[in-house]
Parts: structure tokens; C-alpha cells; sequence
């Protein structure tokens, strides 16, 4: 009997009636081609020696495309060899041309680390000596100005340094920008909401400055499955891509296990991870938070101490060299097992892993695909196993576990025309490159209602004609956090600075007394300062968190879209945190409630609105069912089913709604973008109105449970502690909004 075999009879006995699904998919045999026109001879003997005599389909497809002058995005499955895709490209390109230069980036450095070796290894190979260095955040000043001075044909670096070290000072990369002829921008689909938004700057900054020198670069993306492709790769670089999506690469049989615990799905995942590893099998286990990453293994290691040098946690509060060592342990296969956070869902190769267990649903079909992609990779069978927590989503799967296998893939959104966003990246640009009214590239035209704030909030200055702008400040690219939206606070642990934050998260997660958690610690937040910008925090070490109990009002500025009674526009939104609930850290039972004094915070953002008919109130009042009630349980059964068509987390939404909305005297709940100016989250949910509202439906409906609970109608992050709520109200409600919007 097989390993796989083995563990797989052991969870059917030690889980019994918890396993609620178990699928297999059965391995897929390779489909090989040749590219149109022959490799280079040296490439292609380099290739033979890592044991690679002919290329999958996708792999020749792409590299036509690209000799074609096409920008292209492969969406092929991991370990399918995406990789050489551009790598063969690039190289060829530097043979023919020595001064070629491409650009790499990566949206973490791990994967940078990773890429570089293989690069450097088939350079060395040919013959090309200074082929290509990692420039980010790790690169020591000494090496940055060795870099500059002797330029490599390849940079690897990510959208940060880009956007503060290579745009913002130009004039020290002329002859990089002059030779660019590659633009790699490799797990794409890492690129949503607000961070994505700002990369898209990101990158039409680095267009400007291309043409500005002289340049025209191919860009050449990777992704995982994502339901919009071809768009989201068009949204982010402002370029039309061609699409390769059929996957000629061979892979192995997967063996998937639902499991939904009675008690704690981290509890059931430790236990499984346990299982897994006395088996034989190497394993990693993903979790969604870095506390739950630190427990289990404290867990494991307590039960089995023998594991206590051979498994290891991993998690983004580690040091670089701290995480490139685990890699390498497990890549050499020193480590038998690793619990990680997502911070090794993207591409680093880490070896031959067997299982992969998942702590909840990683939050998108996408992520759970990428996860399960970490295992497998050499060919072999591999095991899933995810234990399901008391949430709306991962119940649903647990229900439903053949929707999850037949669903399609998130769409991945950014909105480019944010306004916040741009106020801060029109300036940089105009640092970089004074902005002309006819631009190659920023539609100014469009633009003029934000230059126009601009100029008036002296960020930017017209020249005499009043055809062009600078910017008043030298670097403003400075101040503009890519990871953020709004005012960004500085979080100190007495004189040290540990963190940003911005945007509504603010309030919600940084007020006084708040547990504030980064890298894996626990700081009490002792002050909040909005004058200063600033947060003080202590170092803590508790069994409990805390979670902010908010009050919250919205008013429309103007409707965008109506469909029935639906309707899409811009929603000034206004919410104060009135006080905090503190919960035990794996129970999340209520410990106390605490009230807070702090100022109101307000935003524009985008969202929908759905009117109700005035009589309704009194219809389901009539049945003895709470109106408020059903109306609030509405709303937090929409927002759990969103993520299923647009990639994002629950906290990426917020919501709001009103048995009486003053300005329309009529009932409406709201549904909107949990950032400033809005990131098109909630115009992807009109876009799908109706399998949205389906989803929001079998979420409720299903549920086992006679009033509501944290699979259906609860929220953990709920404001105001997930009062009223009425699950038999919220059923008969969407019943009426389904019909009106369906006639």
C-alpha cells in the first residue's frame, strides 16, 4: 500500500463522519512541441543538461508569441515550467545583443532568490558573465551603487524598489531604461485591490520613462488561474496581452480530502499534519494567520518532540536569511515538514513535498490551487487535505464541494482610475518626467479634475503655457506607500518603528488598548495620535485579541448604474470604533466589552445600494420575524459569497444597512469597497448580480442551523457584535430582491 494510501485509511477511521468529501483527479500525461524557429544551440545543450530535450506546448507557444512582438500572460498551473517561457527569450536576446537588459519582478523577494540561481547557473553556462543581480530592500548601499555602476543584463527586483529606487531616480539607471527590451512581471494575480492598484501606476510610471529614453519593452506575465486574465494583465500595464492557458506540462494524481471537524479545524489540521509526517510523507500546512502558524507548531512538537528540529514554522516576521535557510533545509530535504502562513503559496521551488494540509479555506478557488501547487511538483501523487473552519465560505464548499471543483477561477480586480491612488503616484510621475497634456500614456485630458486638486493643494505646478506640470516636491515618491490607501500612520514599539498602517484599518485595528499584531508579535496599543500620524504600542504576550465594535452611516454622492433595484455609484462613508470586544485566541468566545471615545472617520469609496419595496417591513414583521435583523444577516451573507467571484478577503468589503434610509424613506442595505476612492470590488459584484445573490442564497439556505451562526449569517469582524440578526427574515428578503431583479 502507498503512503497516500495508508494516511488516506487512517483519516477515514481517526475522522470518520468529519471527512466531507474526498476526491480523485488523476494525473495528466505531457503534450511536447518545437518552437517555430530552433533554439540557440548553446541554450539548448544548456537544457539537455538539466535533463530538458523538448519543451511543453505552452512553453513553445509562448516563446513564438514572444519573438512575435506579442505581450503575453501564461496562466498555466505551478511547476509547469512558466519560467523558461521568458527565460529562453531573454537569453537569446543577450547573445544577440550583449546591452540587452530585462527587468524581473517578483511581489516577494523569496521568489526573486529563487529565480536568480536558475538564471545564473545557464549564464555561466554560456558564457555571460554579470548576467543578472537581485536589487530590493536586502541589497546592501554598497552593492546598489556596484549594480548601477556595472549594469547586468537582468535586475530581479519587485514593485516597491520600482517604484522608489529605479523610477524615482532614472537618471542614475539611462543606460538600463535605454536597453530595457524585457518587462517579467511573474505571479500577476498577486497584483489585486489597493497594492495592485498602485503597481498599475507603478508601471505606466515605468512606460513614461521607457519611451522617454528611447524604449519599448515586451512584458511578459505569469499567473494562476484567474477567471480574467487577458483584461487584468491589460489593467495593470495599460497593454493588450495574448493569452496562453492551455498547460502541456505533465502532472501527477491528486488525492483531496474535505475535512469538516466538529471541534477545531486547527485542532483537526495539527492532527492530520501529525499523520501526514508519521507516515513518511513531506508536508507543509498553510494557516491564515501567523499566530495559528506559531501554535501548531508549539502543538505538534508538544505531542511529538521528535519533530521539533525536523518541521519548522514560516512566516513573513522571519528574517530573509532566516526564511532562505528553511527553503533550503527543505529543498535539500533536511526539513521533513514547514507550517506557513501564505507566505509560501507563490512559486519558490522548495522541493518534493507529498501533502499539503490547509487550516481554512485559503480564501479564493486561486489560493487554494496555488497551495495545493506547492506538492506534487516532481510528478508524483500528492495529497490535499483542508479542514474546514465555522465560517460562511468554507461550509459552502463543505456542502458543496462539487461547486468548488467546478467553479471558475476569481476575477482579479484593481480600478485604475481611483482617485486617491492617483493624487498620489501623478505627482511622482511628474518628479520623473513633467506631465504634458498630450501624454503618450496618462490619458490628462481625463485627468484634469485631479491636476486641478493638485495644483490647488500645491502638489503641482503648470509651466507658462499651462500645457505641462511639475511637481513641487523633489521625491514625493517618498511618501506614497504602495501597499496602502490614505493616510499612512507609523506604529512604534517604544522608539522603534514596526509598522504602517492605513486606510480604515486604522480605527478598526490600531484604537487604544487594541492588540495590534505584526510579524508574528503582540504589541497593546497604548496611544493614537491623528495629529502626528502616529501609534504607540508595547510588546504583549496574551491569550486573547481584540476586535472593535464600530458604528457606521452612509450617504450617496451620485448613482453611477441602476439594474432594477440595484443600483452602483460613489458613497461618502462615516464610521467611528465606539468600543472593542476582547475574544480568546482560538475559541473567539467574548471575554469583556469595553467602551472607546475617538474621533469619526469618513471616506469616499465606491459601492451598491439595493432598495426594498416599503411595504416589506410589515410583510415580514407580520411572520414575528426581526425586519433590522433579516436585513443585517443579509448583508453579511453577501459579503461572505463576494470573494467568490472577486479576489479578495472579507475585509476588503464593508457594509451597511437601514430599515428606514432617510434620503430615500425606504429600506436599503449597502454594500461597498473598504478603501478610499474604491477598488472595483463592488462593481464586479453587479457585473454578476445574479450569481451573487444565488451564491448569498444557498450560503443562508443551507446552513443547517435554525438562526443563523458564523457558517451563515454571523461575522466575526462584525461591528456592532452581530446584533440583531434574523436568518428566516434575510431568507424571505433575498426571495423579493431575487424576483425583482430577475423580472
Amino acid at each position: 500500500m502507498s503512503l497516500i494510501k495508508s494516511v488516506l485509511e487512517q483519516i477515514k477511521r481517526d475522522f470518520q463522519d468529519e471527512v466531507a468529501h474526498y476526491r480523485y483527479i488523476a494525473p495528466a500525461p505531457a503534450v511536447y512541441k518545437e518552437p517555430e524557429s530552433p533554439i540557440n544551440e548553446g541554450i539548448k545543450e544548456a537544457l539537455r543538461r538539466r535533463g530538458i530535450d523538448k519543451l511543453f506546448s505552452h512553453q513553445a507557444r509562448g516563446i513564438d508569441l514572444i519573438r512575435a512582438g506579442h505581450h503575453i500572460i501564461a496562466m498555466t498551473p505551478t511547476a509547469s515550467g512558466k519560467s523558461l517561457i521568458y527565460n529562453i527569450p531573454v537569453l537569446e536576446s543577450i547573445i544577440e545583443e550583449p546591452l540587452s537588459k530585462a527587468l524581473y519582478l517578483f511581489p516577494l523577494k523569496g521568489l526573486g532568490q529563487d529565480q536568480i540561481k536558475t538564471l545564473k547557473e545557464f549564464t555561466e553556462e554560456l558564457n555571460i558573465s554579470n548576467s543578472s543581480e537581485i536589487y530590493d530592500g536586502d541589497t546592501t548601499a554598497y552593492k546598489r551603487k556596484k549594480i548601477r555602476e556595472m549594469l547586468p543584463n537582468v535586475i530581479f527586483s519587485n514593485p516597491d524598489m520600482l517604484h522608489l529606487a529605479l523610477n524615482a531616480f532614472h537618471t542614475k539607471w539611462i543606460e538600463f531604461f535605454k536597453n530595457l527590451r524585457f518587462v517579467v512581471i511573474d505571479e500577476i494575480h498577486a497584483y489585486r485591490g489597493v497594492f495592485g492598484t498602485h503597481v498599475a501606476q507603478v508601471i505606466r510610471r515605468l512606460r513614461r520613462i521607457c519611451r522617454y529614453y528611447g524604449s519599448n519593452p515586451q512584458f511578459i506575465a505569469c499567473s494562476a488561474t484567474i477567471a480574467n486574465p487577458e483584461e487584468f494583465a491589460g489593467n495593470l500595464t495599460g497593454l493588450d496581452f495574448k493569452l496562453i492557458a492551455e498547460s502541456g506540462a505533465p502532472r501527477g494524481g491528486r488525492h483531496i480530502v474535505f475535512l469538516n471537524p466538529w471541534g477545531s479545524a486547527y485542532t483537526a489540521a495539527t492532527k492530520a499534519l501529525k499523520l501526514c509526517l508519521d507516515n513518511g510523507l513531506k508536508t507543509i500546512a498553510f494557516t491564515k494567520a501567523r499566530k495559528i502558524t506559531e501554535l501548531m507548531y508549539s502543538w505538534l512538537t508538544e505531542a511529538s518532540p521528535e519533530y521539533e528540529k525536523i518541521v519548522s514554522p514560516y512566516r513573513a516576521g522571519f528574517l530573509p536569511a532566516e526564511r532562505r535557510e528553511i527553503e533550503r533545509r527543505l529543498f535539500d530535504g533536511e526539513l521533513k515538514g514547514v507550517i506557513s502562513t501564505s507566505a509560501l503559496e507563490l512559486g519558490v521551488d522548495i522541493g518534493g513535498l507529498d501533502a499539503c494540509i490547509l487550516a481554512g479555506y485559503p480564501g479564493s478557488i486561486a489560493s487554494t490551487w496555488q497551495r495545493a501547487g506547492r506538492v506534487g511538483r516532481h510528478g508524483q501523487d500528492s495529497l490535499i487535505i483542508m479542514a474546514a473552519i465555522k465560517d460562511a465560505l468554507d461550509q459552502y464548499f463543505m456542502r458543496h464541494p462539487e461547486d468548488f471543483f467546478s467553479r471558475s477561477h476569481e476575477a482579479v480586480v484593481i480600478d485604475t482610475q481611483n482617485p486617491a491612488i492617483l493624487k498620489q503616484h501623478l505627482p511622482c510621475l511628474a518628479a520623473e518626467i513633467y506631465l504634458r497634456k498630450d501624454d503618450a500614456i496618462y490619458d490628462t485630458e481625463n485627468l484634469m479634475p485631479v491636476v486641478n486638486e493638485l495644483e490647488a493643494q500645491g502638489m503641482l505646478k503648470a509651466g507658462k503655457k499651462g500645457d505641462i506640470w511639475f511637481s513641487t516636491r523633489r521625491y514625493p515618491q517618498r511618501e506614497v506607500s504602495i501597499r496602502g490607501v490614505g493616510e499612512t500612520f507609523r506604529v512604534f514599539s517604544k522608539e522603534r518603528l514596526i509598522g504602517e498602517i492605513s486606510g480604515t484599518r486604522i480605527f478598526k485595528e490600531a484604537h487604544p488598548e487594541a492588540i495590534y499584531l505584526h510579524k508574528g508579535r503582540q504589541y497593546e496599543v497604548l496611544s493614537l495620535d491623528p495629529q502626528n500620524l502616529k501609534i504607540q504600542c508595547r510588546e504583549v504576550e496574551v491569550s486573547y485579541y481584540t476586535q472593535a465594535i464600530t458604528h457606521e452611516e452612509t450617504e450617496v454622492i451620485n448613482e453611477l448604474e441602476k439594474r432594477k433595484n440595484i443600483s452602483w455609484g460613489n458613497l461618502k462613508t462615516t464610521y467611528g470604533v465606539i468600543g472593542y470586544w476582547k475574544k480568546r485566541l482560538i475559541s473567539q468566545e467574548k471575554i469583556g466589552r469595553f467602551p472607546l471615545e475617538l474621533p469619526s472617520w469618513t471616506f469616499d469609496t465606491q459601492g451598491l445600494w439595493i432598495t426594498l419595496e416599503s411595504g416589506l417591513r410589515q410583510k415580514i414583521e407580520g411572520k414575528n420575524l426581526d425586519f433590522s435583523g433579516g436585513l443585517h444577516a443579509l448583508e453579511h451573507a453577501a459579503i461572505s459569497a463576494l470573494p467568490l467571484f472577486a479576489m479578495c478577503d472579507k475585509g476588503d468589503i464593508g457594509g451597511i444597512s437601514y430599515p428606514l434610509y432617510p434620503d430615500f424613506s425606504l429600506p436599503a442595505i449597502f454594500i461597498y469597497d473598504g478603501y478610499q476612492g474604491g477598488i472595483g470590488l463592488t462593481r464586479r459584484g453587479l457585473e454578476v448580480i445574479g450569481d451573487w445573490l444565488a451564491a448569498t442564497e444557498k450560503i443562508i439556505t443551507d446552513c443547517p442551523c435554525e438562526d443563523g451562526c458564523p457558517s451563515c449569517v454571523q461575522d466575526s469582524q462584525c461591528g456592532s457584535g452581530n446584533e440583531p440578526l434574523d436568518k428566516k427574515a434575510a431568507i424571505l428578503i433575498l426571495k423579493e430582491i431575487s424576483s425583482a431583479v430577475h423580472t
